[in-house]
């Protein structure tokens, strides 16, 4: 019987062909036999790093060598030594080169964690750890959203109900409110407002921007570098968008009034954003930008590039990227726009920073 997320997979993005599907696990564990994993592990013998890959700092020197042989380097600016394959997405790995590429068919398929467990052999911890390692190279290298005169796009915003998944039984951390069920209803400051954008082409960005509706100094904040001198950009009747549009000197601005179609092409894409996170029984908020990111990669397939060439830019980005965020610093990822229930327990925002957050349900 047909899996249950592939069947899911294929029904989000019915675009992405079965053949497709073939070629983006051909082409990722090829690379990750091949290319990315020889890389990332430093047997490569590529060029010195020009910076150090944790301060960023240019003055780096040579200092010895490790056991293994491997070259070594000192920062100047913050001391560390390291080597070219420190904080790389798959270097740090202590699992088998078969286990990633059985990953790379989970991740095409989005598969939940008890898949990846089942299809890779690891534990549920191991499993959530190699997406987000994954996920969080990805996001980090996701090309910019561009446009230019004469360029059409759409422009919306979705609402999507802040989640603390996760940390039910996290005694550091927990949630600083009461639980909720999902057809509860909830106040608007309770919902993460992200901003989308898609042009002609099929580009898109997403940008989180802030709780509750869309204002006029967020949507210029986030729509300033994408939206360019003489676009013609279509978006709902919000009062937010017709003054920073007017200010980015726009060529025109089409407003769609409710029950229209103007902007059908980034309302179909928020529909099939909410079937992507539904898919995984929800996703916390702290680590939104990484599910908006994989969601990003896979709509890529509908707008003209082959199985190969996305494969490629994936696996090519985890393995060019570094990997910062260690299993300890994952607990201590810091919820976006906090300073909400800050105010709401009383607590100074700047005050409450270092403190758990079972301490505001106090």
């Amino acid at each position: 019987m047909e899996d249950r997320v592939t069947a899911f997979a294929r029904e989000s993005f019915p675009q992405m062909s079965e053949e497709e599907r073939r070629e983006a696990i051909r082409s990722l564990r090829k690379l990750i036999d091949e290319e990315v994993f020889a890389m990332a592990s430093g047997d490569a013998g590529g060029e010195p790093p020009e910076k150090c890959p944790r301060c960023g700092h240019w003055h780096v020197v040579k200092r010895g060598r490790t056991s293994g042989g491997a070259q070594r380097y000192l920062c100047r600016s913050c001391s560390h030594t390291f080597t070219e394959s420190t904080l790389k997405v798959f270097a740090t790995t202590k699992l088998e080169r078969g286990t990633w590429m059985r990953y790379a068919e989970c991740h095409v398929d989005l598969c939940t964690l008890r898949g990846v467990r089942e299809k890779c052999g690891v534990s549920l911890k191991t499993a959530w750890f190699m997406r987000h390692r994954v996920l969080e190279a990805i996001s980090a290298s996701m090309p910019p959203f561009r446009s230019s005169a004469g360029d059409g796009m759409q422009v919306d915003e979705t609402y999507l109900r802040e989640s603390f998944k996760g940390n039910r039984k996290n005694a550091e951390c927990g949630i600083p409110r009461k639980a909720r069920r999902r057809h509860e209803g909830v106040d608007n400051y309770e919902q993460i407002c992200v901003l989308t954008g898609v042009n002609d082409a099929g580009d898109m960005f997403f940008e989180m921007a802030g709780r509750g509706n869309i204002t006029d100094d967020r949507a210029a904040e986030f729509l300033s570098g994408k939206v360019a001198s003489g676009a013609i950009v279509s978006t709902d009747g919000s009062r937010a968008y017709p003054n920073v549009l007017k200010a980015l000197d726009v060529r025109r601005h089409d407003v769609s009034p409710s029950g229209a179609h103007g902007i059908n092409v980034v309302n179909n894409l928020h529909s099939r954003l909410a079937s992507f996170l539904d898919g995984f029984k929800g996703v916390a908020t702290r680590r939104l930008w990484n599910y908006l990111a994989w969601f990003k990669w896979l709509w890529s397939f509908r707008v003209g590039r082959t199985a190969e060439t996305v494969a490629d830019m994936v696996v090519k980005h985890a393995g060019a990227n570094t990997y910062r965020t260690t299993w300890r610093e994952c607990k201590k990822t810091p919820y976006p726009f906090y300073d909400y229930w800050a105010k709401q327990a009383g607590w100074d925002a700047t005050a409450r920073a270092a403190l758990p957050l079972a301490a505001l349900r106090a």
